[in-house]
C-alpha cells in the first residue's frame, strides 16, 4: 500500500487510515477522555470540602482555575509544537500527563499541590483539545462549523458518558480512588488515539482524499500569530470569546453548589447533569451546522443573547427542580456552541496553515475567562449570599455571566461589519 507523507513528519496510509471521517472519530474520542477533567470536577467538589474542612469554596475553585489557565495558556506552544512536529508523539506526551495530574489529585490534602496537579492534566488536555480542534477544521475545510462542533461536542458531551461511573466509584470508594481509576482509564485510550489522529499534509487535501472533485484552496493566504496580532478585529474577537467564557466558567464547577443550595434532590441532579453534558455537546454540532448555514456571526449573536437570558432566568426558577435542570440544560446548549463558532472563524480569518497556534493564542481567552468566572464571580456570588442570602448571592452571580454573554453577542453584530484581514 502507498505511504503518503502527512504534514509535520506524520505519515499515514491511504484508504481507511487516511479517511477524514475516521480521523474525526478519533479526535472525538480522545476529546471525551479529556472532557471529566473539566466538567466532572463538580461531582467530587463536596466530597473534597467534606473531606478537607480547611478548605474553602473559594480554593477549592482556584484548582479549578488552574486547571483551565493551564490547559488554556499553554494553548499557543501546544499549538506550535504540533504544527511543527505533528501530533502523535504530543498526543501519547499528553496521555501520560492525564493519567499523573488527574489521578494524583486525591493524593493531596493541601490546596496548593492539589492546583499544581490539576495543572499538569490541564496541559496534557491542552495538546488534546488544541490538535483535537485544528485536525477537524483541516480535514473539513469546507465544512469548518459542522466539523469543529462535532469535534467539540466530544469534549462538551463526554463527561456524560462517565457521570455515572464516577458518582458510583466516589459514593463506594471515596474521591481519591476515583481520581485514579479515571485517570489511568483516560490515558490508556488517549494512548490508542495518539495512534490514529494525525494532521493532513495541507488545506483542501483531506477532503480531496474522498473526492473525485479537486477543491479550491479555501484562502488565499494565511496569517502567522504575529500578524494576526497586529489586526484589531483579534482583539474583538478574543473579548467575545472572554466574555463567554466567564460565564461558564463560573457555572460549570458551581452548578453542584448551586444545586445543594436549592436543595435539587440528588437523583433528580445525576439526570440533570448527564442532560445537560450531552447538551452541551449536541448544541456545539447543532450551532456548528447553523454557523456554516446562517453565517457564524450571525449564529453567535442569536445564541450568545439566548445564553445570556437564561443565566439571568436559572436563580429564579431553581427552586423548582425541574424547571432547574430544564434551564440549566437549555442554557449549556447555548453556552457550549462558543467552541464550536471561535476555531473555525479563527480558520475563516486567519487561514490554515498556522491554525493550530492561532486557535493556540486566542483559546488563551477561555483562560482569562476561567480565571474571572470560578474565583471572582464566585466570591461575588458568596459575599451576597453570606449577607443576603444564597438566593441573593446566585442571582448576583447569574446575572452579571447574563450581561457578559449578552455583551459578547452584541460582539458579534459589530464583527460581521468588519472585513476578514486583506488577503484572505
Amino acid at each position: 500500500m502507498t505511504e503518503v507523507k502527512m504534514g509535520n513528519g506524520d505519515g499515514v496510509k491511504t484508504g481507511f487510515m487516511n479517511n477524514p471521517w475516521i480521523m474525526l472519530t478519533a479526535g472525538v474520542l480522545g476529546m471525551a477522555m479529556i472532557s471529566s477533567l473539566q466538567y466532572a470536577w463538580a461531582l467530587f467538589v463536596p466530597d473534597i470540602l467534606k473531606s478537607n474542612p480547611t478548605f474553602s469554596k473559594v480554593e477549592i475553585q482556584a484548582a479549578f482555575a488552574t486547571f483551565i489557565a493551564c490547559m488554556t495558556f499553554a494553548g499557543p506552544l501546544t499549538g506550535y509544537l504540533m504544527d511543527k512536529f505533528g501530533t502523535k508523539i504530543f498526543f501519547s506526551l499528553a496521555a501520560v500527563l492525564v493519567a499523573v495530574g488527574w489521578g494524583s489529585i486525591g493524593t493531596h490534602d493541601k490546596t496548593l499541590p492539589m492546583c499544581i496537579s490539576y495543572g499538569i492534566a490541564g496541559i496534557g488536555a491542552s495538546f488534546i483539545y488544541t490538535g483535537g480542534i485544528a485536525a477537524a477544521l483541516k480535514w473539513f475545510p469546507k465544512k469548518r462549523g459542522t466539523a469543529s462542533g462535532i469535534m467539540a461536542c466530544g469534549f462538551g458531551s463526554g463527561a456524560a458518558l462517565f457521570g455515572w461511573l464516577i458518582t458510583i466509584l466516589v459514593a463506594n470508594y471515596g474521591y481519591k480512588t476515583a481520581f485514579l481509576y479515571t485517570g489511568v482509564g483516560f490515558a490508556v485510550v488517549l494512548l490508542l488515539v495518539a495512534q490514529v489522529l494525525r494532521f493532513p499534509e495541507a488545506a483542501g487535501a483531506a477532503e480531496a482524499a474522498v473526492s473525485d472533485k479537486p477543491k479550491e484552496a479555501e484562502v488565499k493566504r494565511s496569517y502567522g500569530p504575529v500578524e494576526m496580532l497586529k489586526t484589531g478585529q483579534f482583539y474583538l474577537i478574543y473579548g467575545m470569546f472572554v466574555l463567554m467564557a466567564i460565564g461558564y466558567m463560573f457555572l460549570t464547577p458551581n452548578i453542584k453548589l448551586m444545586a445543594n443550595d436549592y436543595k435539587i434532590p440528588a437523583a433528580i441532579f445525576t439526570i440533570t447533569f448527564t442532560a445537560f453534558t450531552a447538551a452541551n455537546g449536541l448544541g456545539r454540532i447543532v450551532w456548528g451546522i447553523i454557523s456554516d448555514k446562517i453565517g457564524r456571526e450571525n449564529a453567535m449573536l442569536i445564541d450568545f443573547v439566548a445564553c445570556g437570558l437564561l443565566y439571568i432566568l436559572l436563580p429564579f426558577v431553581a427552586d423548582n427542580p425541574y424547571a432547574f435542570m430544564i434551564v440549566v440544560t437549555v442554557a449549556f446548549f447555548c453556552t457550549g456552541p462558543m467552541f464550536a463558532f471561535f476555531p473555525p472563524i479563527t480558520a475563516d480569518r486567519y487561514g490554515e496553515k498556522y491554525l493550530s497556534t492561532n486557535y493556540g493564542v486566542v483559546y488563551t481567552a477561555k483562560g482569562v475567562g476561567g480565571m474571572i468566572g470560578p474565583t471572582f464571580i464566585t466570591a461575588l456570588a458568596l459575599f451576597y449570599a453570606k449577607s443576603q442570602g444564597y438566593h441573593i448571592g446566585w442571582t448576583v452571580g447569574c446575572s452579571v455571566i447574563g450581561a457578559t454573554a449578552i455583551a459578547s453577542g452584541i460582539g458579534a453584530l459589530i464583527l460581521k461589519k468588519i472585513a476578514k484581514p486583506v488577503g484572505v
